[in-house]
């Protein structure tokens, strides 16, 4: 898969490959990485 840098996707991206992030955030991330990948994969 291809890794993102920078941006939106890279940001939560990051926040989801870290351990130390809230769950709120990573629920987030999970939901920007998701839309994401609907959208342009």
């Amino acid at each position: 898969m291809a890794v993102h840098h920078g941006g939106r996707v890279g940001k939560a991206a990051k926040v989801l490959a870290s351990k130390l992030s809230s769950a709120k955030a990573m629920s987030a991330a999970g939901k920007t990485l998701a839309t994401h990948k609907v959208r342009y994969h």
